[in-house]
């Protein structure tokens, strides 16, 4: 009887074993973030540009107009019109504004690295960001950009509307 016990939790706990689930590691970004910036740091220099890189973010940027210094994002929900151009690191736009007409968005609708990019400017302000894939679209391919792309953008911030709290 102790035999077909023992032999009985045996086969139990080859049951158990084989039911439990693959342990896979977790997603590490740091490797394709270093390889981002590393190929954004080489863009810069081929195309002998410079940019500001934030200390914390690790996003890349260079303010041509800072705007008017009193109208600026405050809040997730600020809605802002701007002009902009997206683009890869091997130049080609993958989407843009067309001649003056904005697009409108809430300010934390947007992906990351513009989130950033939008509290750096004020009304009229322009900025050019250079985003790690982690701060863009990540690892998952969107409307002809790649996963992983570093992104290019040129924004406008036009006008925005800050909600009353």
């Amino acid at each position: 009887m102790r035999h077909l016990l023992f032999i009985g939790a045996a086969m139990m706990m080859v049951f158990f074993a084989a039911c439990s689930k693959d342990k896979t590691e977790p997603y590490d970004p740091t490797p394709q973030f270093n390889k981002d910036v590393d190929s954004i740091k080489a863009y810069l220099k081929a195309k002998n540009l410079t940019a500001i890189q934030d200390s914390i973010s690790g996003i890349f940027y260079n303010i041509s107009v800072p705007g008017n210094g009193v109208d600026s994002v405050k809040y997730n929900t600020t809605k802002v019109k701007v002009l902009y151009t997206g683009k890869l690191l091997n130049d080609v736009v993958f989407d843009a504004t067309t001649g003056t007409t904005t697009r409108e968005f809430m300010a934390g609708s947007v992906i990351v690295g513009w989130q950033f990019a939008l509290t750096r400017i004020s009304k009229g302000g322009k900025i050019r960001v250079y985003i790690p894939s982690y701060y863009g679209y990540g690892a998952q391919a969107k409307d002809g950009i790649p996963a992983n792309s570093p992104l290019i953008f040129d924004i406008e911030l036009v006008d925005l509307t800050n909600p009353i709290q």
